[in-house]
């Protein structure tokens, strides 16, 4: 997948593009549906492009929360497992905002990136003052000759799908927000070194620090699955500070991984976090913590 994020999109406009507009925070059940159109528009022999941002509009415009589910590494590996070609994320600035919707029509989607057919959500809108909507869309569709899917809401236990939803499901509803997103939340980061305690009570992990502008859920154990080579291993995972242990601890995925014993140092890797097992707590002693992860894995395996 060609990964770019900034304006250097020009080298597109000779190309066929289906192309999907969004802010795609968490690439939910909804988003995947403008995905799935996306692949369909493949076998026409159009690039499945995605047009999304590199900052947070809301926090551009208003000062809003610049966390989001997933960094754009983690976009960028997700979006090529589900079969994009080019992923465009521009950067958001005031100065784009005040583009009208119809200069961001015929100067980005038709002359930089050879529009064909575009993919929204039917409440879409875009543009200076957010004029831009899916009718303005159809209307340019008909002058430059690109077609124009609007995808209907999807929803799911009476709620609308949206990233608002699974942002606000995230620390106290973790089953839901999962089933939302379509996929297990996930964390994807380098391996680095930790204190080595895992090893010395029988129960080695890796640690992947959590970046800064990463929306996370609740602290505490979680069931998790490590993909490693191609193959995911059962793992379980704590998100949190570790109180246990002495000293101040930034924000950091601690993960036992199962049946697997190699060295992973250095190593970039996608943790996913099936299900919440516990809080994270402070424990007396390590002999007391050992238990407890034994506890927690035996759990684990039981419910399959």
């Amino acid at each position: 997948m060609i990964y770019l994020q900034n304006e250097e999109a020009r080298q597109f406009h000779t190309m066929r593009t289906a192309i999907a507009l969004g802010k795609f925070d968490g690439i939910h059940l909804g988003h995947q549906m403008l995905i799935n159109g996306l692949n369909e528009e493949k076998m026409k022999g159009r690039q499945a492009l995605i047009f999304t941002f590199g900052s947070n509009p809301a926090y551009v415009l208003t000062g809003g929360s610049t966390k989001n589910i997933y960094t754009s590494e983690e976009k960028a590996l997700y979006f090529s497992e589900l079969g994009v070609d080019i992923l465009l994320e521009y950067p958001f600035t005031k100065a784009f905002s005040s583009i009208s919707p119809e200069d961001f029509v015929e100067g980005y989607l038709v002359k930089q990136l050879g529009v064909r057919a575009v993919y929204v959500g039917e409440d879409f809108h875009f543009g200076k003052g957010r004029r831009g909507n899916v009718s303005l869309l159809q209307s340019m569709g008909a002058q430059y000759r690109f077609e124009v899917h609007a995808m209907a809401k999807k929803t799911l236990h009476g709620k609308v799908v949206n990233s608002t939803q699974i942002r606000d499901m995230l620390e106290t509803h973790f089953h839901i927000a999962n089933e939302m997103l379509g996929n297990p939340y996930f964390l994807f980061g380098t391996v680095i070194e930790g204190k080595r305690l895992g090893h010395t009570i029988g129960y080695p992990t890796i640690n992947q620090n959590v970046p800064e502008h990463k929306l996370i859920p609740a602290y505490g154990v979680y069931a998790s699955r490590v993909l490693i080579d191609g193959y995911y291993y059962k793992a379980i995972s704590n998100l949190g500070k570790k109180p246990t242990i002495e000293g101040r601890h930034r924000v950091g995925l601690e993960t036992h991984i199962i049946g697997y014993n190699g060295n992973l140092y250095g190593r970039e890797l996608k943790t996913e976090l099936l299900y919440f097992i516990r809080p994270e707590e402070k424990f007396a002693n390590v002999e007391e913590l050992r238990q407890q992860i034994g506890n927690d894995i035996a759990m684990m395996l039981e419910n399959g």
